[in-house]
């Protein structure tokens, strides 16, 4: 068996093929690992949320406390697009309890329909904490 040996070319080939992969397979894993933090820091949310009442339109003789919900409950059931955003932008809504009897906000789901109707709870405190 006769002894072939490569050309200068042909090792400075090799040597290309041989870096490209590694870069490759670097980058691959820094990529994968930066998607990996950037979704688990897409899904840090606060377990309660106490929603902002507009105070323009809100009766403002009501002593009721701001509604809290239980929004990790909320994640634990739906997907996030099924409130994000059609239903609730990110970050923040003003809204009042007439809103919810118009379907919008709370009151999307909340309808005696889908479940329990916003007016239906005997005790205002399941939302006003």
């Amino acid at each position: 068996m006769a002894i072939v040996k490569r050309t200068e070319t042909e090792k400075k080939r090799k040597r290309f093929v041989l870096i490209s992969r590694t870069i490759f397979v670097v980058l691959f894993i820094v990529s994968a690992f930066a998607f990996y933090v950037m979704s688990a820091k897409t899904y840090e949310t606060p377990a309660y949320i106490t929603l902002e009442r507009d105070w323009e339109r809100a009766d403002k003789e009501s002593d009721e406390r701001p509604a809290t919900f239980s929004h990790l409950v909320h994640q634990e059931m739906f997907y996030c697009y099924v409130c994000h955003p059609s239903v609730f932008k990110m970050g923040g809504n003003k809204m009042v309890h007439d809103d919810f009897d118009k379907g919008k906000f709370c009151g999307t789901c909340h309808n005696g329909t889908i479940t329990w109707h916003v007016d239906d709870a005997e005790d205002c405190e399941i939302c006003h904490k």
